[in-house]
């Protein structure tokens, strides 16, 4: 069995659109995106600024429509996938992949959701810091010391090994501290603008709820595993439930990848930009195989 993992973000950098091969799919997509944005996606994505690449209204779309780009260059080759998931935004895009709505539609809703998390990181700053190296038992006393210099969670399972913590300015470098002298390995910011998947993110919830009820959402034609329980769902509105519940809610990507592994899957392909599922996957399932679209399609 073959899976689709769509990145999230922190996997976009300039330039990321160079490697699309040219072609009808590539105009396809970048123009309608562009129609539907309101500014030319793919000048950002070729020249940047990368501190405007990287501002999460940007980022959110941007990485959507490569991640679609390259799904859709896969399948034109033969290779299609028989499961999908994707990591936090990412999600967006294997939810185009499974047919459970079109490019226009999870554009649309990337575009809602980005705009919307860019206005309250303004309003209620926050970070989210990467942490390596620590056992459950140290992260949580992390949790517990930060937390008293202001709100902090934990965002997203994504290895082994490898946990984010998500949360206000002040707690998160609290815990970069705390980590570093607790024996982490590695305590590192990421590069992004908003304490996403955190309480911080409570005051979207209802507008983005909004947007994704208004949304047309079908019946996958293939399962996707979603962020917020780690599992197979099929059914529409359940689907929508947890993306909605994904905004304040972890990305259980550990659990995703072994669910993944469970059903069967043997080969996975990591669609859109970088190799961060990649790096991921491999230390989740030793000697996984997993191949990179940028140099597939």
């Amino acid at each position: 069995m073959k899976a689709f993992v769509f990145p999230g973000q922190g996997s976009q950098y300039v330039g990321m659109s160079g490697k699309i091969p040219e072609g009808s799919i590539k105009r396809e997509f970048f123009t309608k995106a562009s129609e539907i944005l309101g500014f030319d996606l793919l000048e950002i994505c070729e020249k940047g600024p990368q501190e405007t690449l990287t501002s999460t209204d940007i980022t959110q779309p941007a990485l959507y429509t490569i991640s679609s780009i390259y799904e859709t260059l896969l399948k034109e080759k033969g290779i299609k996938p028989d499961i999908v998931a994707g990591h936090s935004i990412g999600e967006y895009a294997a939810l185009f992949s499974c047919g459970a709505f079109t490019f226009e539609t999870g554009l649309k809703l990337t575009k809602i959701r980005g705009l919307l998390m860019k206005n309250i990181s303004e309003k209620s700053p926050g970070k989210m810091l990467a942490v390596i190296g620590l056992d459950a038992e140290k992260i949580q006393k992390v949790l517990e010391e930060a937390s008293k210099a202001g709100i902090i969670v934990s965002a997203n399972y994504n290895s082994l090994d490898q946990i984010v913590l998500s949360g206000s300015i002040n707690a998160i470098n609290e815990a970069q501290v705390i980590a570093k002298a607790s024996g982490a390995r590695l305590a590192k910011p990421l590069e992004v603008s908003a304490a996403f998947h955190s309480p911080l993110m409570e005051p979207i919830v209802s507008e983005m709820s909004k947007a994704i009820e208004e949304a047309e959402f079908k019946r996958p034609e293939i399962p996707i595993v979603q962020n917020v329980t780690g599992d197979v769902e099929t059914d529409p509105e359940k689907i929508k439930e947890n993306l909605k519940k994904q905004l304040t809610g972890p990305v259980r990507w550990v659990d995703s990848v072994l669910k993944m592994q469970e059903l069967g899957v043997s080969e996975f392909y990591e669609v859109g930009p970088k190799n961060v599922l990649k790096g991921l996957i491999e230390k989740i399932i030793k000697g996984a195989s997993v191949k990179l679209s940028e140099e597939v399609s």
